[in-house]
C-alpha cells in the first residue's frame, strides 16, 4: 500500500515539474548546493515530552530566528524538486523524530525562501491528513498548524484553497476541542488567519460545517484570555459584511444557541475586572449589536434574557463621570474641553444596542433593496413598536440609567445617544410620553431629564446637543395631555422620588429662565449671566416659542393663567404670568436689540388672549395695559418723518398693539367680561381716536419686513420674520376690527355681513373719520383752555376713577369665583362624560368580540363534537386513574406512618439496652443469680431487637414493593390514557379532513362546470364579433365602391345603390338586435364609428 502511495506521488511530482518554470537540470544542480543540503535524521533533538502542565494564561511564544526573509525582495529562491523532497519527507515519514524534523525544515522553508503558488496547493492537502492521522504529539501539532499559519499569511489565497478542500474546516474545528492550550491556541489563530483571508466564503463554509459555529461558541467560554479574545473577534467578523440571508442565518443562530448567555458573562467578567474600556468588552458588546440589528427574532430572544435589565444599568452607570472628580459635571455647552474627550466605545455600543430594541428596523435601506424577509420584518416592527416601548419602560433602572448618561454623559456624542434612546422610547406614545415628564436624574442635584433638555433647546447656542435634546422635547411637546400635565405642574408639582425634596418641573425651568432673562434685559444686566444681549434675545425667543406652543386650545391657556408671576406666590387678577409678560413689555428699553423680545412677546400675548375670555378680562380691565397699548399706537405721527429703523419699530409696535385691542375687541361679548365693545371703543376714542387705532394696521402692513414672510419665523441676527400665517391672521384681525367698529356704531350687535363688504361701510367710515377729526380738534382747544387748572382736575378726576376701580375689582372677584364654580362643573362633566364613552366602547368592542367567538366556537363544536366526546370519556378515565394513585399514596403514607413508628419503638429498645448494659456495669458485685437474670433478660432484649429488626426489613421491602407497583400501574395507564387520546384526536382529524376533501371536490366540479359553461359563451360572441367584422368590412366595400363610382355613375343608379345599401343596413342591424339585443347594436353601432364609418349610415341604421 505505501509503494503505491509512493508511486502516486512521484506522478503528481513529475506532473508538476513538467509545469514548473525550471527546467530539470537547473533543479539538479541546486539541489546538490551546499547550503541547501538538509541535516541528517538522525542529528534531531529528541521530541518534547506530552505531559506538560497545562498554562492558566497564554502560553509563552516560541523563540523564532530573527532573519532578514521578512523582506520579499530578500528571500531565496528554491529549486521545486527540493521543495517536492521536502514534502514528500514529511509526508512519508513514519517515526516521530522524522516527522518533527521535516515539519522544522519546511518551516524554515516557508519563512526564508520564496515559495511557489502550486506548492502551496501540494502542502495544503498534506498537512490536513497529517492533522488527522498523526498521533497526538502536542508539539508536533502545534509545528503543523504553525506551518500552516504561515502558508495562509503568506498567501491570502491559499485561505480559499484551504476552504475549498473536502472536510478541512471540520478537521481544524474539531481540533479547538482538544485541552491543551498548545493545540487549541494556534488552532483558534489558524482559524482567524483563514477568516482574514477569505472573509466572503468563510461564513457560509461556517454555517455548511453541522457543528460550526456551536464550535465557536464554546471556544468562547474558554478560561484562557488569548483563545478567547481570539474566538470572540472571530465572531465578531462573522457578523460583519456578509450578505443578508448569511448575515440573518448567523444572527439566528448565534442567538439560540445561547449566544447572548455566553457573550454577556464574558462582559460582566471585564466589567468587573477591566471596567468599561476594556476591548475585549467592547468586542463582546459589538457582536451582540450585530446579532441584533435589523433582526427581530433575535431582539425578542434578548429581551426575554435577564441581561438587559440586569448588566446594562451597570454598563450605563461605568460610562459615567466618578463622583470624586473635581468637576466631573459637564457644563451644558461652554466647556470647550467636553467635545475634545474622547468616547467611551463601550457605553456607545450599549446605547445601540438599546437603539436596535426599540428602534425601527432597516431604518436607513431604500425599500426597493429590501427582500421580503426584511419587509416582514419592517411591518412586524411596526406592529409592536408600542409594545416593544413598554417592555423598556418596565425596567426603571435601565431607563434611569440612560436618562443619566443623557444628562451627565462625559461627552457630547454619548449625550446625543442617550437622548436618541429616550426619544424613540416614546416616540408616538402618548403614555409614555406623559411618563417622560417624570424621568429624573439623581447623580448630582436631582433634575428632571427634560428640564435638562430644555435648557439645551434655549441655548443662544446652536450645537447638535442641543437639536438631539430639541428632537425630545418635540415629542412630548405635542402632546395635548403633556400640554396640560406641564402646566399644572408649574403651580402644583408632582411628589418628589425617594424623599429628595422638590424638584423644578419643566415648566417651572421654563418660567424661570424666561423670566431671569427678561429681568436682566430690563435691568441691562444681562453680563450677570454670561450673555450678551443678542444672545439673551435668542433665550427670550426660544422660550417665548416653547411657552406659546404651550397655548394650544383655551383649556391650556386657562391653566397658564393660573401660573404666577416671577415674584408672585398666587396667580390672582393682576399678578399673573400674562400680566408678567406685558409688564415686561412695558418696561423693556426700546433699542435694536430688544426689537425680537418685543416680538415675542407679543406673539405670547396675542395667542393667549386669541379665543380665551378670562386671558381678555386680565387686559381690558387693567387700566396700566390699556394705557401702554393706547400711548404705543398715539405715538405714531401722522406721516412717517422717515424710514429709520426706530421709526420702523414704533410703526411695528403700534401695529402689534392695535392687534390686541383688536383680538381683545372680537372677543368682547358681554357675558362673561363685564365690558362691552362699546364702552372699549369709546375708551379707545377717549385715549387715541379712531382714526389712528385704524390706521396702525394699515401701517403695519406697508413694511417691508412684514410683507417679507417667505421664511418660517425665527431671529434672523436681529430682526424677527413673520411667517405667512401671522401674516394672514393680522390681516384678518385688522379687516374684523373695522366691521366690528362699524357694526358697534350701527347698533349692530352681531356680525352676519362678510369681512371686506364695502357697499355701506364705506360712507360710514368717512363719516367716523370726520368726526373723529373734530373730537381730536376739540379735544386739543380743551387741552389748551384747561393747561392752568391741570393740577385741581387731576384731583378732581381722581376719586371718581378709584371708586369705579374699586367697584370694578369686586366684580371681577365675584365673577372669578363664579368662572372658577363653572370650569370645576364643565371639567366634571367632561371627565364623567369621556368615562361613559370609554365604557360603551369597550362595551361595544367586548359585545362584538363575544358575538364572534360564540360563531366560531358553534362552528368548532360542531366539527368537533365527536372528537370532544371520546376525548371527555378518556378524561373521565384519567381522573378515575388520578383518584386511585391517590389512594395508592395515602397508603403508602400510612405505611411511612408505621415505619417511622417501628424506628420509634427500635431506638427506645436500643436506649433501654444502652441503659441496661450501663446498669451491669455499675452492678459488677451483685450476685450470681442476678448476673443470670440479667442475662435473661439481655438475651430476650436481643431477641426483641432481632425480631423488630426483621420486621422493620419486611416492612421496607414490602413498601419498596408497593411504591414500584404503584409507579409501574400509574406509568401503563398514563400511556394508555395517551394512545387513547392520540388515536381518538387522528379519527377527528382524519374525519374533518375527508369532510373538507368532499367540499373541496364539490367546489371543483362546480367551477369546472362553470368554466365549460363560459367557454361557450366565448366561444358564441367571438363567432357573432368575427360576424358583424365581416359585415363591416363588406360595407366599407360597398362605401369604396360609391367613393369610386360618384363620379362616373349617373345619380339615379348612386340612388338605388343608396337605397340598397339603407335596405341591408336596416336588416342587419334586425338581426343584431335578435342576437344581441339592443344594446349589442349600440355597441355595434359605436365599434363601427371608431373603425372610420361614415356617421350618415349610422344615424341611418
Amino acid at each position: 500500500m505505501i509503494n503505491i502511495m509512493k508511486r502516486f506521488v512521484e506522478s503528481s511530482v513529475s506532473q508538476a515539474l513538467h509545469e514548473g518554470t525550471q527546467d530539470a537540470d537547473s533543479a539538479a544542480s541546486a539541489a546538490t548546493e551546499p547550503g541547501t543540503t538538509s541535516a541528517p535524521f538522525s542529528a534531531l533533538d529528541p521530541p518534547r515530552s506530552n505531559d506538560r502542565s497545562t498554562p492558566q494564561g497564554a502560553p509563552p511564544s516560541r523563540e523564532r530566528t530573527a532573519s532578514s526573509s521578512s523582506d520579499p525582495t530578500m528571500r531565496r529562491t528554491v529549486p521545486k524538486a527540493d521543495l517536492v523532497m521536502a514534502i514528500e519527507r514529511f509526508q512519508y515519514a513514519m517515526l516521530l523524530a522524522e516527522r518533527k524534523t521535516a515539519v522544522t525544515q519546511l518551516q524554515k522553508l516557508w519563512v526564508e525562501a520564496d515559495i511557489p503558488d502550486d506548492a502551496h496547493r501540494l502542502i495544503i492537502p498534506v498537512i490536513l491528513n497529517a492533522l488527522v492521522t498523526d498521533p497526538r504529539d502536542t508539539e508536533l501539532m502545534e509545528a503543523m498548524l504553525e506551518l500552516m499559519q504561515s502558508i495562509v499569511s503568506t498567501n491570502p489565497s491559499n485561505a480559499s484553497i484551504l476552504l475549498q478542500e473536502p472536510h478541512a474546516l471540520d478537521t481544524i474545528l474539531g481540533l479547538m476541542q482538544d485541552p491543551s492550550p498548545w493545540i487549541r491556541g494556534p488552532t483558534v489563530q489558524l482559524i482567524k488567519k483563514v477568516q482574514d483571508g477569505d472573509s466572503a466564503s468563510f461564513a457560509t463554509h461556517i454555517l455548511a460545517c453541522q457543528e460550526g459555529l456551536r464550535l465557536l461558541l464554546e471556544v468562547v467560554e474558554d478560561k484562557r484570555e488569548h483563545i478567547r479574545d481570539t474566538a470572540v473577534q472571530i465572531l465578531l467578523s462573522m457578523t460583519l459584511n456578509q450578505s443578508p440571508l448569511t448575515l440573518r442565518h448567523v444572527q439566528q443562530f448565534l442567538a439560540f444557541e445561547d449566544g447572548f448567555t455566553r457573550l454577556f458573562q464574558i462582559v460582566d467578567l471585564e466589567l468587573e475586572g477591566h471596567g468599561l474600556d476594556s476591548a475585549v468588552l467592547v468586542d463582546c458588546l459589538h457582536v451582540i449589536v450585530n446579532m441584533v440589528r435589523n433582526n427581530t427574532m433575535s431582539q425578542s430572544l434578548l429581551r426575554e434574557t435577564p441581561f438587559v435589565p440586569v448588566l446594562f444599568p451597570l454598563l450605563l452607570d461605568a460610562g459615567l463621570p466618578s463622583p470624586d472628580q473635581p468637576n466631573h459635571h459637564p457644563a451644558p455647552l461652554e466647556d470647550d474641553d467636553e467635545g475634545n474627550q474622547p468616547s467611551s466605545t463601550g457605553l456607545r455600543t450599549t446605547l445601540d444596542i438599546l437603539l436596535c430594541l426599540v428602534g425601527p428596523v432597516y431604518p436607513n435601506t431604500p425599500p426597493e433593496e429590501l427582500d421580503e424577509v426584511a419587509r416582514r420584518d419592517q411591518t412586524k416592527r411596526q406592529e409592536e413598536r408600542s409594545a416593544v416601548q413598554a417592555h423598556l419602560a418596565q425596567l426603571p433602572d435601565v431607563v434611569a440609567a440612560v436618562g443619566e448618561v443623557a444628562c451627565h454623559g462625559v461627552t457630547e456624542a454619548d449625550r446625543m445617544h442617550a437622548l436618541q434612546v429616550l426619544h424613540l422610547l416614546c416616540e408616538d406614545n402618548e403614555a409614555h410620553q406623559l411618563v417622560a415628564l417624570t424621568w429624573t436624574s439623581m447623580t448630582t442635584s436631582p433634575s428632571y431629564v427634560l428640564s435638562m433638555c430644555l435648557r439645551l433647546d434655549v441655548h443662544h447656542e446652536e450645537t447638535p446637543l442641543g437639536a438631539s435634546a430639541r428632537t425630545l422635547l418635540d415629542g412630548v411637546w405635542h402632546n395635548d395631555l403633556a400640554k396640560i400635565s406641564i402646566l399644572q405642574h408649574i403651580h402644583a408639582p408632582p411628589p418628589p422620588p425617594l424623599e429628595t425634596g422638590p424638584i423644578e418641573p419643566v415648566g417651572q425651568v421654563l418660567v424661570k429662565t424666561m423670566a431671569t432673562t427678561l429681568d436682566a434685559m430690563v435691568q441691562q444686566s444681562t453680563a450677570t449671566l454670561s450673555l450678551t444681549p443678542k444672545d439673551a434675545a435668542k433665550v427670550v425667543w426660544k422660550c417665548c416659542g416653547r411657552w406659546r406652543s404651550l397655548l394650544h386650545n383655551s383649556e391650556c391657556k386657562q391653566l397658564a393663567l393660573r401660573v404666577p408671576a416671577p415674584h408672585a406666590t398666587q396667580a390672582v387678577s393682576g399678578s399673573c404670568f400674562l400680566n408678567a409678560c406685558v409688564q415686561w413689555v412695558m418696561e423693556l428699553p426700546r433699542s435694536k436689540a430688544t426689537y425680537p423680545v418685543f416680538i415675542a412677546l407679543f406673539h405670547v400675548i396675542l395667542c393667549w388672549v386669541h379665543g380665551c375670555g378670562p386671558a381678555i378680562h386680565e387686559i381690558v380691565t387693567s387700566i396700566p395695559t390699556l394705557t401702554f397699548l393706547c400711548t404705543t399706537i398715539g405715538h405714531i405721527s401722522t406721516s412717517l418723518s422717515g424710514g429709520d429703523d426706530a421709526s420702523h419699530v414704533e410703526v411695528e409696535l403700534a401695529g402689534l398693539s392695535a392687534m390686541v385691542l383688536g383680538v381683545c375687541l372680537d372677543g368682547l361679548d358681554g357675558k362673561i367680561i363685564p365690558l362691552t365693545k362699546e364702552q372699549l371703543l369709546g375708551l379707545i376714542t377717549r385715549q387715541i381716536g379712531l382714526q389712528k387705532f385704524t390706521d396702525a394696521f394699515g401701517r403695519m402692513q406697508q413694511l417691508a419686513s412684514f410683507q417679507n414672510s417667505k421664511r418660517s419665523g425665527g431671529v434672523d441676527g436681529m430682526s424677527a420674520v413673520y411667517d405667512k400665517g401671522f401674516v394672514q391672521w393680522f390681516k384678518h384681525v385688522a379687516d374684523a376690527t373695522r366691521v366690528g367698529i362699524l357694526h358697534v356704531y350701527m347698533g349692530n350687535g352681531t356680525s352676519s355681513a362678510a369681512v371686506g363688504d364695502d357697499s355701506r361701510s364705506k360712507a360710514y367710515m368717512d363719516l367716523i373719520r370726520m368726526q373723529d377729526e373734530q373730537l381730536e380738534a376739540l379735544r386739543d382747544q380743551v387741552t389748551h383752555l384747561t393747561t392752568r387748572g391741570a393740577t385741581s382736575s387731576c384731583q378732581a378726576t381722581k376719586n371718581p376713577l378709584a371708586d369705579d376701580l374699586a367697584a370694578a375689582h369686586n366684580q371681577i372677584a365675584e365673577l372669578k369665583l363664579a368662572q372658577d364654580r363653572n370650569e370645576t362643573r364643565i371639567r366634571g362633566l367632561t371627565t364623567a362624560n369621556d368615562l361613559v364613552e370609554r365604557e360603551l366602547q369597550r362595551k361595544d368592542a367586548a359585545l362584538k368580540k363575544l358575538l364572534h367567538a360564540e360563531a366560531a366556537t358553534t362552528t368548532t363544536t360542531l366539527e368537533m363534537a365527536p372528537a370532544l366526546t371520546d376525548l371527555s370519556k378518556g378524561l373521565h378515565r384519567s381522573e378515575e386513574q388520578e383518584l386511585r394513585v391517590d389512594q395508592l399514596e395515602n397508603d403508602v403514607r400510612r405505611l411511612t406512618r408505621q415505619l417511622q413508628q417501628k424506628e420509634d419503638a427500635l431506638d427506645a429498645a436500643r436506649a433501654t439496652i444502652d441503659m441496661l448494659s450501663a446498669h451491669q456495669a455499675i452492678a459488677v458485685g451483685h450476685k450470681e443469680e442476678q448476673e443470670h437474670a440479667t442475662s435473661n433478660d439481655n438475651d430476650t432484649l436481643e431477641r426483641r431487637v432481632e425480631a423488630l429488626e426483621k420486621e422493620l426489613r419486611e416492612a421496607h421491602d414490602s413498601h419498596t414493593m408497593t411504591v414500584s407497583t404503584l409507579v409501574a400501574r400509574h406509568e401503563q395507564a398514563t400511556t394508555q390514557w395517551q394512545a387513547d387520546a392520540t388515536n381518538n384526536l387522528n379519527q377527528a382529524l382524519q374525519s374533518q379532513a375527508r369532510d373538507l376533501a368532499i367540499a373541496h371536490e364539490t367546489q371543483r366540479t362546480a367551477w369546472h362546470a362553470t368554466r365549460i359553461k363560459m367557454e361557450t359563451e366565448l366561444h358564441r360572441l367571438e363567432n357573432v364579433f368575427d360576424q358583424l367584422h365581416h359585415e363591416s368590412e363588406k360595407r366599407l366595400q360597398l362605401e369604396a365602391q360609391v367613393d369610386n363610382s360618384h363620379d362616373v355613375e349617373p345619380p339615379q343608379e348612386v340612388l338605388m345603390l343608396v337605397g340598397s345599401l339603407e335596405i341591408q343596413c336596416r336588416s342587419f342591424r334586425d338581426v343584431l338586435e335578435q342576437v344581441l339585443g339592443p344594446e349589442g347594436v349600440s355597441k355595434a353601432l359605436q365599434l363601427s364609428q371608431d373603425r372610420g364609418a361614415v356617421p350618415f349610415w349610422s344615424s341611418s341604421c
